[in-house]
């Protein structure tokens, strides 16, 4: 005997359903999270993550690679290989001391995640450069919450410094300076104008490149 229409129509709402479940399993989630990176980062700026992490004499890019991984879930690449090729970046083991913990040279030197970042796919974006001196109070634009500052001091090293933009508002230690602010290690400093004109005495001379994480790295 033929099914009745409400049947039918049942039948048909479920299979729509069904199929809307399964079209939606299969589009790509967005894994990286900025907001979840600059928390991190805004938790451990001035207090870091020991002993999970060991803290080393130029910290900056641990501590960024930390808040990458950590808080915003960019995932490891080619995890525990070839710790130099430009391909990868993972840590392991834990701190406090550097010889129970072992990394890529993308996890802890600056210049190293920065073609790192360049090198993976979706990885990151250049968003174009500024000069150390600068006074404008926001980043590009297409430089948001979560995003990687790199510096080069102008000192012949190239990018030798990283931070993670973690919002809008006054410097933490000099409020007259108000715009984007980073956190960042080595000195420590908590929500510091992004520029880090108020700290920089050869800022005349500095480089910033700026970095786009893409949302999708997963």
């Amino acid at each position: 005997m033929p099914r009745s229409r409400s049947k039918r129509r049942a039948s048909a709402a479920l299979t729509a359903a069904l199929t809307a479940v399964a079209l939606s399993s299969m589009s790509p989630a967005l894994a990286y999270s900025g907001s979840g990176a600059a928390a991190y980062a805004d938790k451990y700026a001035l207090s870091p993550n020991t002993p999970a992490y060991p803290v080393f004499g130029a910290d900056c890019t641990n501590f960024v690679s930390q808040a990458l991984h950590v808080g915003g879930g960019y995932p490891f690449r080619g995890a525990y290989t070839n710790e130099s090729s430009e391909k990868v970046w993972w840590s392991r083991g834990s701190g406090p001391t550097k010889d129970t913990f072992s990394w890529s040279a993308s996890w802890v030197g600056a210049y190293e995640l920065y073609r790192f970042l360049l090198a993976d796919q979706p990885g990151g974006h250049p968003k174009g450069t500024a000069p150390g001196s600068s006074t404008d109070y926001w980043t590009p634009d297409s430089v948001v919450t979560g995003d990687v500052l790199f510096y080069d001091w102008g000192q012949g090293e190239g990018v030798s410094h990283a931070a993670m933009q973690v919002g809008y508002g006054a410097d933490a230690n000099k409020p007259e300076w108000k715009g984007n602010y980073v956190d960042y290690h080595t000195t420590n400093r908590y929500h510091a104008f992004w520029s880090l004109k108020p700290y920089n005495a050869a800022w005349a001379t500095t480089t910033i490149y700026f970095m786009n994480i893409d949302p999708a790295n997963k």
